[in-house]
């Protein structure tokens, strides 16, 4: 065999590598059929050049790959003391992509670096495409403010993230003509415009993280002019950001405490009002619950709009909980005049679930910002975290934090895992309704859980040890690709999905057993005949 592999098997290998990149944003279904076209490609190739056993020898034997492949090995051994095995299997499904791609790339020739710019750009540019097909087809959500809606293919939260990957591939593989850089450029920020409009909040720190180690890379060979403008920025960028959060919370926590000095006993139309003096919640420097008159709302509203005010909008909210927001949003009494001062515009948002007559008008981010303060503000006044996405996680937490206590040392299994904050979620009186009894949305805990300690500190090391002894991290896209995912885990399940799964493993096993080594001189494992 060439340095390159064998004729038509390294062409295909090239081409189901450059697919899986490609559909990743995209379709599961051709993402599943990329990795079959990759490993039946490997297969058939170890068949006619009768290497078949030898290729699954080395992938097997090759400390390096068998220790990352021992990953996917630990997911199959928990399922000997779980109860729940078709829970447990469905995972082992959904880690294939560890199995495929680690045995595949870690016995056949390196990526030359040619081919690993072209894969990765290929990655970078498609993950940007996708991003005007959800334009396209969901362009009537951004007026919504829906930004979980506006990612039709895959998650909000894995486009997010691939997003990063794809601005730091960009950035990285830097074009020498002014009109690719122009197309870079736009591309990165296109990029963040829509991660903006995406609102995903764990995409910050991410982004935070790329960029300090962007600039400290920069500097650490420069002189002191160059260490006192990195400084500067990283300053100016920390200053910014505290000033940013200082607005939105200032924004939405002040409050004219005046309002409840003028409080009236009944409306223009003779209702007496409702108010409610315990409940602190705000909207837009106004208390909501205060002079209320529901016969005149739902009366007034009825003739409004054919959604009616006992119903639901079209958020699946309560329609008398949104419209009373709004018109504390406002200003206005919760009464038949702030019902009639209510423009067309306004009804129509009211029933797409806007709360507030800002929402969706200060930018996504921040709104989305504000959401979490209204979040935080509303369980710690009621303690109730239901259908709010941070003060839910803070109760997995909670709960997972007390499952892992209790099996510290094995875990519960693969497939317990749903089953175990089940039964917690029930002795500990969660205040969670049963469809908001999830996971933990951590995927260290969640190691933790299922595995126990040593189970989770394998899991560490089986991650970290190949890519050290293979010196992938000299490769700065690859310690981006690492700051992405490790991140990612601090909120989400992310190896858990079939799109989270194969970000890890694709990319993982592309930069460790397929990129070509960063440093001169030969790697430990690089020896791969066929």
């Amino acid at each position: 065999m060439d340095r390159n592999g064998s004729g038509i098997h390294r062409h295909v290998h090239l081409g189901a590598m450059a697919m899986a990149l490609a559909v990743l944003p995209w379709s599961e279904f051709l993402l599943s059929l990329s990795q079959i076209i990759l490993i039946a490609n490997w297969l058939w190739e170890g068949v006619a050049q009768r290497g078949l056993g030898g290729r699954f020898k080395r992938a097997f034997t090759t400390k390096e790959s068998a220790v990352f492949l021992s990953f996917f090995g630990l997911h199959v051994l928990g399922l000997l003391w779980t109860t729940d095995l078709q829970w447990g299997l469905d995972l082992c499904r959904i880690l294939l992509p560890v199995l495929v791609f680690g045995v595949v790339l870690s016995t056949v020739p390196r990526f030359t670096a040619g081919e690993l710019r072209k894969l990765l750009l290929l990655g970078a540019w498609s993950a940007t495409a996708s991003t005007f097909a959800c334009l396209a087809l969901r362009y009537d959500v951004l007026a919504q403010g829906q930004y979980r809606d506006l990612s039709p293919f895959i998650s909000h939260i894995r486009l997010s993230l691939m997003l990063c990957f794809g601005i730091a591939v960009l950035v990285h593989y830097w074009p020498r003509t002014w009109p690719m850089r122009a197309a870079h450029i736009a591309a990165i920020l296109w990029c963040l415009w829509f991660m903006d409009q995406l609102s995903s909040l764990s995409a910050l720190p991410v982004l935070a993280a790329l960029s300090l180690y962007a600039i400290l890379r920069m500097v650490r060979h420069k002189g002191a002019p160059w260490r006192l403008a990195a400084l500067v920025v990283l300053l100016g960028g920390i200053i910014g950001s505290v000033l940013f959060l200082r607005v939105v919370v200032h924004d939405y926590w002040h409050t004219d405490t005046s309002q409840l000095q003028r409080l009236d006993e009944r409306s223009a139309g003779g209702e007496v009002y409702y108010h409610d003096l315990r409940d602190p919640q705000r909207e837009n420097g106004h208390y909501v619950w205060i002079n209320v008159a529901d016969k005149e709302l739902e009366r007034t509203w009825d003739r409004r709009s054919e959604i009616p005010f006992s119903g639901t909008d079209k958020l699946g909210q309560s329609l008398r909980s949104t419209l009373v927001r709004y018109l504390a949003s406002m200003g206005e009494r919760k009464d038949s005049t702030g019902v009639q001062a209510l423009s067309p515009e306004d009804v129509v948002r009211i029933e797409n679930g806007m709360t507030s007559v800002v929402e969706g008008r200060q930018g996504a981010m921040r709104a989305r910002f504000e959401q979490v303060l209204y979040e935080l503000d509303i369980h710690r006044t009621t303690g109730d975290p239901n259908g709010h996405s941070v003060t839910m996680r803070l109760e997995f937490l909670r709960v997972g934090t007390i499952i892992a206590k209790e099996h510290w040392l094995t875990g519960v299994g693969t497939g317990d895992t749903q089953r175990a904050f089940d039964d917690a979620y029930d002795r500990v009186d969660s205040p969670l309704a049963a469809q908001w009894r999830l996971r933990a949305h951590n995927e260290y805990l969640t190691l933790f859980i299922s595995f126990g300690v040593l189970g989770l500190l394998w899991s560490l090391f089986s991650w970290w040890w190949p890519a050290w002894r293979l010196h992938a991290f000299r490769n700065p896209l690859f310690v981006a690709w690492g700051i992405i995912f490790l991140l990612s885990c601090l909120s989400e399940d992310t190896i858990e999905t079939q799109m989270g799964a194969t970000f890890f493993a694709l990319y993982y096993a592309l930069f460790v057993f397929a990129a070509p080594i960063a440093a001169a001189g030969p790697a430990r494992g690089a020896d791969r005949s066929a």
